[in-house]
């Protein structure tokens, strides 16, 4: 029902050249997420001249890869995608830096930390039943830790049997229904076996 992509996590995520310095204007420096992995214009551009590959999932530009792939006429999934943030230096931290007078937002894309992270979100679909079965989000602060949790996640959700897994949440249903969105995407994660649904990082520091 579900394989696993031939996309890996990349080891080294370092921007090293310099963007076009036409790039740098303030609507271009907006909108810098602070938690995740969507790119502001400037990153963009940054991406683009450092040979960076993006994709548009979840109507934002990242550098995100497939990663579980579902052939099943009842399970779908709303995205399930490997995460890159990358990180500024050499000639691109120096152009960052000149420009941090003119432009003091420059200030967090000099201490962005680079990070990985995946995202999971499965569906199942029956006549007029649609339910949200996981969804689980992990950041991580380095490639090994990043690697670690990829293979297990991996084994987890390949061992899952899903349509038993369904068949509890239906079950339970009066557990989870009536809690928020988070609370039911932990409750769900937990009854998985995982501790929590989501666990992110701040961009920078």
């Amino acid at each position: 029902m579900l394989r696993v992509s031939d996309n890996k996590f990349l080891p080294d995520l370092h921007i090293k050249r310099k963007t076009n310095p036409l790039s740098f204007y303030k609507e271009n420096l907006q909108y810098f997420d602070n938690d995740g992995f969507e790119l502001s214009g400037l990153e963009i551009s940054y991406y683009k001249d450092n040979n960076i590959d993006l994709s548009n999932c979840l109507n934002h530009s990242a550098d995100q890869r497939e990663w579980f792939i579902c052939d099943d006429k009842r399970f779908k999934i709303d995205h399930s995608i490997l995460l890159h943030r990358w990180d500024f230096v050499d000639y691109a931290r120096e152009q960052l830096m000149d420009f941090s007078n003119q432009f003091p937002q420059c200030n967090k894309y000099i201490k962005l930390k680079c990070k990985w992270g995946f995202d999971f979100s499965l569906e199942y679909y029956e006549q007029d039943l649609v339910l949200e079965v996981l969804h689980i989000e992990n950041d991580f602060k380095s490639y090994e830790l990043a690697l670690e949790a990829k293979q297990f996640a991996e084994t987890k959700i390949l061992s899952t049997d899903w349509n038993d897994f369904v068949s509890n949440l239906k079950r339970k249903k009066n557990e989870w229904e009536y809690l928020p969105a988070m609370a039911q995407n932990d409750w769900k994660a937990s009854f998985w076996g995982m501790k929590k649904a989501e666990t992110t990082y701040k961009a920078f520091v």
